[in-house]
């Protein structure tokens, strides 16, 4: 059956629903043809395990009447849910479900003899999700296998690995390029891979899983990678150590599996070392788009700021010594202003154009000129 692997960030517990008691076919019947029986014959499936899990098996029960006078066979098969319903005998059954079929009891693999009886078997579910099980009993007759009653079905849910704690933690006050350890606790129920990475802040956030990660292009340090062992049971406790110059940093990890690529939890981990220069305000992205001047009409200016910024700009017309001053709000990615030459610029034929952020804790000072010539 093929395994489907699809990163769990979150899950909810499904409980496994036992069902199944097949119908008995009487020797008369005419949906088959059937060996001869004494009475009837008849098969269910009984799931035994409360919780079904991802990985971990499924312990499970056929059991009913072999009213035959010789030995019947157990045949059964388990396949992802959702689809039709079993079919009439375990050779139509898998023929229709190529690929889709996993084979429990294959004919001639359990035999049981007339009268009550009952097999165990099982299964590992290899992806979290609901599965439909199937059962026949039947006989060998001619080389081929007949159904003596009609099949038996059941429906798993089986839920994925339980990861009930994950706790990252790191001392605080670190010191540059001095060594520090980075502590994992965890606890699951069955064995999972614990990968773990540290990286610039800055660079971007934690990706959804470890393979993610390293297919981006970052400089990190690998804290726990492939080759690391498992964690299993807990609470337990691991540590690595690592040491960094001064900076802001991020710890990724990742519980992954039974399957590559499949998270069952993740933790994105701050880490502060030594004192951090703040980083410089963002600059507000002042650009000029048009800027004209004349006798006539005056300064036109218009212009383009950054996503997100607003504020209010400063602009001048300066001719020499003579200068004129307005005030423009950016919003919205633009800004805009119209108003008159100085009266300095009476005979000059070039005037100076300038709009100026003065800075502030959210974006940084910028000043953007451009000098144009005075139309008459």
């Amino acid at each position: 059956m093929p395994v489907h692997l699809v990163p769990r960030c979150a899950r909810t517990m499904s409980p496994a629903v036992i069902v199944a008691v097949a119908t008995a076919v009487t020797a008369g019947a005419g949906a088959f043809a059937a060996p001869a029986m004494a009475d009837t014959s008849s098969i269910t499936i009984a799931v035994n395990t409360a919780t079904p899990e991802q990985a971990i098996p499924v312990d499970l029960s056929f059991s009913g009447s072999n009213a035959l006078t010789g030995n019947a066979e157990v045949e059964a098969v388990v396949r992802p849910a959702g689809g039709l319903s079993c079919l009439s005998s375990y050779q139509e059954d898998t023929a229709t479900f190529p690929g889709q079929d996993e084979t429990i009891f294959a004919p001639g693999a359990e035999s049981v003899a007339p009268g009550a009886y009952s097999v165990s078997g099982s299964f590992k579910p290899p992806a979290a999700g609901s599965y439909q099980l199937c059962a026949w009993l039947a006989q060998n007759q001619n080389s081929s296998d007949q159904p003596v009653s009609a099949p038996a079905t059941a429906t798993v849910a089986a839920r994925g690995p339980r990861v009930s704690q994950l706790t990252v933690t790191v001392p605080k006050d670190l010191e540059p390029n001095v060594t520090f350890p980075v502590a994992y606790t965890t606890q699951t129920d069955q064995q999972l891979a614990l990968y773990s990475v540290l990286y610039a802040a800055d660079q971007r956030p934690c990706a959804s899983s470890f393979e993610l990660n390293q297919q981006q292009d970052r400089v990190e340090t690998i804290l726990s990678g492939f080759a690391s062992p498992q964690v299993f049971g807990g609470p337990v406790t691991s540590t690595v150590t690592t040491k960094q110059r001064t900076g802001l940093y991020l710890v990724c990890t990742w519980v992954e599996g039974p399957n590559t690529g499949e998270v069952d939890d993740a933790a994105s981990t701050p880490v502060t070392v030594g004192t951090p220069t703040p980083p410089a305000p963002a600059k507000p992205g002042l650009k000029l788009t048009r800027a004209t001047a004349s006798h006539r009409h005056g300064v036109s200016i218009s212009g383009s700021s950054a996503s997100g910024f607003t504020g209010k700009l400063h602009l001048s017309a300066a001719c020499g010594s003579s200068t004129a001053r307005r005030t423009a709000t950016a919003r919205s990615r633009r800004f805009s202003s119209r108003f008159a030459l100085p009266a300095g610029c009476r005979t000059a034929k070039r005037v100076k154009l300038s709009v100026t952020w003065p800075g502030s804790s959210a974006s940084a000072k910028q000043t953007v000129t451009r000098t144009v010539a005075i139309a008459r």
